[in-house]
């Protein structure tokens, strides 16, 4: 372990406290967490003084709750620092799962699991990791409970700070359900506007806690991101037309179908988005199932898929007119080949599929045709009674079979839509001032690289799916209008307001290996020492406006605090 810092101990306490109150997602401890966690900082000098600065937010539809703490200034210029307190499961950690949230604990119980000869490569990066003393385990350390650690030290060190001296505003937000629907972030973005209009207050930047999973000396983790790549999960429903597998061409496909659509999709290359120099990773099939809910021996009537495509330019329109130019080649091919077939085994059925052409529709133009036929009563109340979750994309898949149903469709037809919640892309550099903004970070990490004797990096695009996508950007009118149309469910919907705010917003967290797994730990050095004086060093530098210079308050603040 590398020599400590003041900031050091108290960090891993606040880490450590955190990760001992459960809080797997969608479970009663998660509903319990924003309560204990309010209590907690209730007895805080600074919240003991100032209940008003601590409050529950209820989130509809949901039994967790937001956590808002502020911690008061003289002018209205806001930093806002957001994390998620909500956890994957345990169940991971099998005969250990009662230790799963115990850190040191559970560090010599995994210590003498992993002290034998036949390890993978992975279990024998996590011995030496945890031998070294520099990793800790536990379930939600790592992501991100050491994060929001982070966070709650500078706060805290903030609140101590004389009250003239505290010229901006720091507001902390811990937020449920990134792990699932990200509910609690983004019903944060609705809340901001009337917030910070009512205290009269302007955010000038936002810095999210989320971690980083970065091997060898973490360097890639010890990193602040411009920007976060955004997430949209494509559904289609290939509908054929089923026979008796006696009969295989008396009917259509729909597995070669979807067969042609996944090939075309998978992994590929060239259907990468790319934007500032990167490239995010080309979608990938995340389910593809047929319909059938018992054995007999005819053909599928339909398959079920979805892909996970991440972007960093593309708009959901030119995401989902992609797909649709796919379908279309996937359905022309893969009729072309059973027409083929159909001949070369002689088949009398080969006339019929000649004139079969697959149709292809979007969500939205399936909802249309719906209504038209049965009402947009019937519609709605088909939407009522489909419930969203858990698991979105299935809810998403029953309710497109429904529309299909209402629509009185047949097959050979392929229906494209958004499973699940849109994800939106950010980065400081797409904002009319992102040169600038760029600049001031380039600035502000050199500046902390040289206090701290460490190499920090700064990266275009934080990989993992993050409340980022909520905070700080207005997607445009017609972004909104085709997410809100070709959304499957509209509980998967919640597009932002007209007015909600704009501010940059930079992830800046800790760094470890494996989360979400059994293995998942944190590097304390950096989590509980570097972690917390960068987040103090952009906090204070990020407000010009002093009634000393800028370089003198900084610099005194960080004196009196590093």
């Amino acid at each position: 372990m590398t020599e400590r810092s003041p900031w050091f101990d108290r960090t891993q306490d606040l880490a450590l406290t955190l990760t001992r109150w459960p809080s797997v997602t969608g479970t009663p401890d998660e509903a319990a967490f924003g309560p204990r966690l309010r209590d907690f900082l209730a007895r805080w000098p600074y919240f003991e003084a100032h209940p008003e600065h601590l409050w529950l937010s209820p989130i509809p539809g949901s039994d967790a709750l937001n956590v808002f703490a502020l911690v008061a200034g003289t002018e209205p210029d806001t930093v806002v620092l957001s994390g998620h307190y909500d956890t994957v499961s345990t169940a991971p950690y099998g005969e250990l799962q009662p230790l799963a949230t115990e850190p040191h604990t559970l560090l010599r119980a995994l210590l003498a699991q992993l002290d034998r000869e036949d390890l993978t490569a992975a279990e024998a990066q996590a011995r030496a990791d945890l031998r070294s003393g520099d990793f800790l385990p536990g379930r939600g350390l790592l992501d991100m409970k050491a994060g929001l650690a982070a966070g709650l030290a500078v706060l805290e060190r903030y609140a101590a700070c004389a009250a003239g001296e505290r010229r901006s505003h720091l507001l902390l937000i811990a937020s449920p359900d990134e792990e699932g629907a990200s509910s609690g972030a983004r019903h944060v973005a609705h809340l901001l506007p009337d917030l910070m209009g009512a205290r009269n207050l302007h955010v000038r930047l936002g810095l999210n806690l989320d971690a980083t999973n970065a091997a060898e000396d973490g360097q890639d983790g010890r990193t602040i991101y411009l920007g976060t790549v955004g997430k949209l999960l494509v559904s289609a429903l290939v509908v054929g037309r089923p026979t008796h597998a006696g009969y295989p061409f008396d009917g259509t496909s729909a597995a070669l179908m979807a067969a042609e659509l996944v090939r075309r999709i998978e992994g590929h290359p060239d259907l990468a988005d790319h934007a500032h120099g990167a490239a995010a990773p080309p979608p990938i099939c995340l389910t593809m199932q047929d319909d059938r809910t018992r054995y007999d021996v005819t053909t599928p009537a339909a398959v079920w898929c979805a892909f996970n495509v991440l972007t960093h330019r593309r708009s959901p329109a030119e995401v989902l007119s992609q797909f649709e130019a796919l379908a279309h080649e996937a359905a022309d091919a893969a009729l072309s080949t059973f027409r083929n077939r159909a001949e070369g085994a002689a088949s009398p059925s080969a006339p019929g599929l000649a004139d079969q052409r697959a149709r292809i529709l979007t969500v939205a133009e399936l909802r249309a045709l719906a209504v038209m036929r049965r009402g947009a009563a019937q519609v709605s109340a088909l939407e009522a009674a489909t419930p969203p979750g858990p698991d979105p994309l299935q809810a998403s898949r029953h309710l497109t079979q429904g529309l299909l149903s209402l629509a009185g469709l047949e097959g050979p037809l392929i229906v494209l839509g958004f499973g699940g919640v849109h994800y939106p892309h950010a980065h400081v550099g797409d904002a009319p001032d992102g040169d600038d903004m760029r600049a001031w970070v380039e600035q502000q990490r050199a500046a902390f690289a040289r206090q701290a004797g460490q190499t920090i990096g700064v990266r275009p695009y934080f990989a993992g799916i993050s409340d980022i996508s909520f905070f700080g950007q207005v997607p445009s009118a017609g972004t909104r209008d085709v997410v809100v149309r070709q959304t499957v469910h509209p509980a998967h919907c919640s597009p932002q307001r007209e007015d909600a705010l704009r501010f940059p917003v930079l992830n800046v967290g800790p760094w470890g290996r494996d989360y979400h797994q059994k293995l998942e730990r944190v590097h304390q050095p950096y989590a509980f020492d570097t972690l917390p004086r960068l987040l103090w060093h952009l906090s204070v530098a990020a407000f010009p406006k002093r009634s000393r210079g800028p370089s003198e308050r900084e610099g005194a603040l960080l004196e009196l605090h590093s």
